[in-house]
């Protein structure tokens, strides 16, 4: 059963089609990584599902409600949120400054649970956001993002600028949200990375999808890698 399902996506920026007919599924519960050159449009895509970005035509689905007409808020609402690639901080505002703009009234998330989730925050909820290292700014971005108690998260780049060593750590966390019976949907240049926790791939290049399949199929397809990825 799709959490997600965008069908014949088309996004222009003023009168460039960037975006020319995008097509894939994300199963409940799993992780699409959506794979491409730079430029290809899998950013354009990401903003074209929460309407940061809309769409002049085609259908994004999210639990069998088309999106078609919502603001990015109302997005929200249902459950659909994302992690941007500059994740979203606020530089004036603090870490728990930070974490307590983003209501909700469901319960499951909270402060609390977000904490005890990434306790290198802990000690820093008075710092400047800014002042952050990367990937403290991934983790609260990410905090912040369960906050809206989300059965879908879409990251942009989650691992850009990160190094070795916390990239492995970020892994572990996303695995332990998918565990939480939370989908993931992640655009990401480390395929290796994508491939620890991708349970289907979608490869975008020139604003089309060229390939739908599982993490299985792709490690065999050796052309698509070369031609459309460039590795």
């Amino acid at each position: 059963m799709s959490i997600l399902k965008i069908e014949k996506l088309n996004t222009y920026y003023g009168k460039s089609h960037i975006l020319q007919g995008v097509n894939f599924d994300l199963n409940k519960i799993g992780c699409l990584a959506l794979l491409g050159r730079n430029g290809a449009g899998k950013t354009t895509t990401l903003r074209s599902i929460v309407n940061l970005t809309r769409p002049i035509s085609g259908k994004v689905l999210f639990n069998k409600i088309d999106l078609k007409g919502l603001s990015t808020y109302q997005i929200a609402e249902k459950g659909l949120t994302m992690v941007p690639e500059n994740r979203g901080m606020f530089s004036s505002l603090s870490v728990l400054e930070s974490l307590n703009i983003i209501k909700s009234n469901k319960k499951e998330w909270d402060i609390d649970r977000v904490l005890e989730s990434f306790p290198q925050l802990k000690t820093k909820l008075q710092n400047n956001s800014a002042s952050l290292s990367g990937g403290e700014q991934q983790m609260l971005a990410i905090g912040k993002a369960l906050l809206t108690n989300p059965k879908l998260i879409l990251l942009d780049e989650p691992t850009q600028g990160l190094a070795p060593n916390i990239v492995m750590e970020l892994i572990e966390i996303l695995k332990k949200i998918l565990k939480e019976k939370i989908s993931l949907l992640i655009v990401e240049q480390n395929i290796n990375m994508a491939l620890e926790i991708a349970t289907h791939i979608s490869i975008i290049g020139k604003g089309e999808t060229k390939w739908n399949g599982s993490k299985r199929e792709f490690k065999n397809k050796i052309s698509l890698h070369k031609e459309w990825i460039g590795i």
